[in-house]
């Protein structure tokens, strides 16, 4: 059985922002899993079993009388050793003398068992639940009559938002007028079960929606209370090692028609100047709708995603052999560019000449309908026998971008088998060497860089928040509308 309660996320305030970021994510939990876990958690607390294998009257001593601990319920009314006599109730509130079916009754009991109960959500409002616990009861008198019954039970939720807090209200839970579901499954004489029926149904109907009410009300109240308080406020980050952990914190929750959802602040420790300059932010894109099939997602934004990625990034200069094949092609190709060629360069001065790699700014990704791409600029360099550099040209490598959401962690790599490559500025007299300086660089930079820059990502992983009940570990990752979702499949 999945649960997602206890410890969610770390609730509280957030913390200062000098100089880290702070970025807004989307948490959803799906309303049919929560229907689901709310159903197992009532079936693993035997909320129902009160109303179980309990006799109404008979000779039998197992189990507990159904009406004893209810304070009106005066002693001539039940029995310690058989439970509810039932004859005498439907007196009470039928006026009518049935003995032979009182001695049917005193002989063989009614008994009954359940089933559920079964957990339906509607959704009111952005703040207000409805919980449904629909319920089934077994009847059988033993020998005459079997019964199936069906009554529902409603809680109300309510949730309340104080500043960056959300506290869950629950309102009266009681069952709703009207008659009670009964279906005949097994009658052995029609005659006489006719008239247990009709004795039956009458004390059915006056009693048992009360019965119901006072004997799975306050503990389903209960449960569901420290159920939906522990998802929605108890949250861990990733574990804390130090002042540049990222932390996750849950500000807003609502109700929709699909799931609870979160507003997750990502605390990350980027100060201002580590982050790239961006156009004014766009208006956010609505939120896609969620996946079928699954039972959570997190949601980035595009921009949010890009922000965070560069955060994460840091970069390496890769200096390349000039014995390699393709980087001796291209030192041949760059050396025409020399703004001052000098005088015919010996072969000394040739094998002092180097080639570097570099890309300083972090990649990018970019999402179309449900493609994600992702480009990284940079540029490559000739060295001179001082280090100085004799000619640069930039350049832009475009890939199919491949996320992966292991060990708590999302990833992006490159696809080696996805690359283009285009050329930025470059000296005048390489422009006649265009399309072959291209095809020796993308070579070189699929056999050369992007080996040790996706082993670099690999290391700027994003640590994702450890969820109670949900791994990310499996997590399907697909770009859709404008965002970055990792979705959990049901189980």
């Amino acid at each position: 059985m999945l649960l997602f309660w206890g410890s969610l996320l770390w609730w509280g305030l957030l913390p200062e922002a000098q100089g880290k970021a702070q970025h807004l994510l989307f948490l959803r939990i799906s309303k049919n899993q929560l229907e689901t876990d709310i159903s197992d958690l009532f079936l693993e607390h035997h909320v129902l079993d009160r109303m179980a294998r309990i006799p109404v009257t008979g000779p039998t001593s197992e189990g507990a009388t159904i009406l004893d601990h209810l304070p009106f319920v005066r002693g001539g009314l039940s029995r310690k050793s058989s439970g509810l006599d039932l004859s005498l109730v439907g007196d009470l509130l039928s006026e009518k003398r049935l003995p032979l079916l009182g001695e049917l009754l005193q002989a063989g009991g009614l008994v009954i068992d359940v089933k559920g109960p079964e957990v339906t959500l509607h959704t009111l409002s952005d703040s207000l639940l409805q919980v449904t616990l629909r319920s089934k009861l077994y009847l059988s008198l033993q020998e005459i009559l079997r019964l199936r019954v069906i009554k529902n039970i409603r809680i109300g939720g309510r949730l309340e938002q104080t500043g960056n807090k959300t506290k869950v209200v629950f309102e009266e839970c009681h069952t709703p007028p009207g008659y009670l579901s009964i279906k005949v499954l097994e009658q052995m004489d029609p005659l006489l079960a006719n008239t247990a029926l009709a004795l039956v149904t009458s004390v059915l109907d006056e009693a048992l929606p009360f019965l119901l009410q006072k004997i799975v009300c306050p503990l389903a109240t209960t449960l569901l209370n420290s159920l939906l308080e522990g998802l929605l406020h108890v949250t861990l980050p990733p574990a804390i090692s130090g002042p540049e952990d990222f932390q996750y914190y849950v500000t807003t929750t609502e109700f929709t028609d699909e799931a609870i959802l979160m507003n997750v602040q990502l605390v990350t420790p980027c100060g201002p100047g580590q982050r790239p300059r961006r156009p004014a932010r766009l208006t956010p894109q609505p939120l896609p709708k969620l996946a079928q099939g699954s039972m959570a997602d997190l949601a980035f934004g595009l921009e949010t995603y890009n922000d965070i990625l560069s955060c994460l990034y840091t970069s390496k200069v890769i200096h390349v052999d000039s014995q390699d094949s393709k980087a001796a092609k291209l030192i041949q190709l760059l050396s025409l560019g020399e703004r001052e060629p000098g005088p015919q360069t010996s072969d000394q001065s040739r094998a002092s000449v180097r080639l570097t790699i570099g890309a300083p700014d972090p990649p990018t990704v970019h999402v179309d309908g449900h493609t994600a791409t992702v480009t990284q600029p940079g540029s490559l360099v000739l060295l001179g026998p001082s280090n100085t550099s004799s000619v640069s040209v930039s350049w832009n490598l475009l890939s199919k971008a491949v996320f992966s959401s292991r060990n708590q962690e999302l990833k992006l790599q490159f696809s080696p088998n996805s690359t283009t490559v285009t050329l930025g500025p470059y000296p005048a007299g390489l422009a006649k060497q265009e399309k072959r300086m291209e095809a020796f660089l993308l070579e070189l930079l699929n056999r050369i860089f992007l080996p040790h820059h996706n082993e670099l990502l690999g290391e700027q992983d994003l640590p994702l928040p450890n969820v109670k009940g949900i791994s990310f570990d499996q997590a399907e990752v697909e770009p859709s509308k404008g965002y970055v979702l990792l979705t959990v499949p049901e189980e």
